[in-house]
């Protein structure tokens, strides 16, 4: 045993060196409006745009409409 107290924030992870996905798109059912599909994501330091797909399969949906998020470009971080 030590006497050392470490904080678990410590080690190196502010929050700056995380990659952190904003909803950009909604992937609604055509339908069904208020069902969402699938979203895509964009992340804060790398740009890179991903979308996951909340279908049963996982897998993109046959048909959907694209939504942009109000103002998920215009969000300013304090």
């Amino acid at each position: 045993m030590t006497d050392q107290k470490s904080n678990a924030l410590d080690d190196d992870t502010s929050a700056a060196k995380f990659d952190v996905g904003r909803p950009v798109e909604w992937m609604v059912d055509p339908d069904h409006r208020e069902k969402i599909l699938g979203v895509t994501y964009e992340f804060n330091h790398t740009g890179e745009r991903k979308t996951v797909w909340y279908t049963a399969n996982k897998r993109r949906a046959k048909s959907f409409v694209v939504v942009d998020v109000p103002h998920s470009r215009d969000v300013a971080t304090v």
